[in-house]
């Protein structure tokens, strides 16, 4: 597979409330020639919750485009999958 790596690195709003200095750190790979999302890091604030919930889309198949039409729900950490569009050198 040729891929391509999104990230994004970021405070989440609560933190920036508390003074706290937490940061959290996303990662998605996706299949150049398909478009197809192969997986999905997280690190981070209720990083396992947010994960969970994008298993199922990315096990039936959907795509970066997929994604990038999806509503974002702000303010939340899980926002940033659906934003994502810093591609990795």
């Amino acid at each position: 597979h040729k891929i391509d790596v999104y990230v994004s690195s970021f405070k989440p709003m609560k933190h920036q409330l508390t003074g706290r200095d937490e940061r959290s750190f996303l990662k998605m790979i996706v299949d150049q020639d398909s478009d197809r999302v192969l997986g999905l890091h997280m690190m981070g604030l209720d990083a396992p919750e947010i994960i969970q919930g994008f298993a199922m889309a990315i096990n039936m198949g959907a795509t970066k485009t997929d994604f990038d039409r999806t509503m974002a729900i702000h303010p939340t950490s899980a926002e940033e999958f659906v934003l994502m569009r810093t591609k990795r050198d």
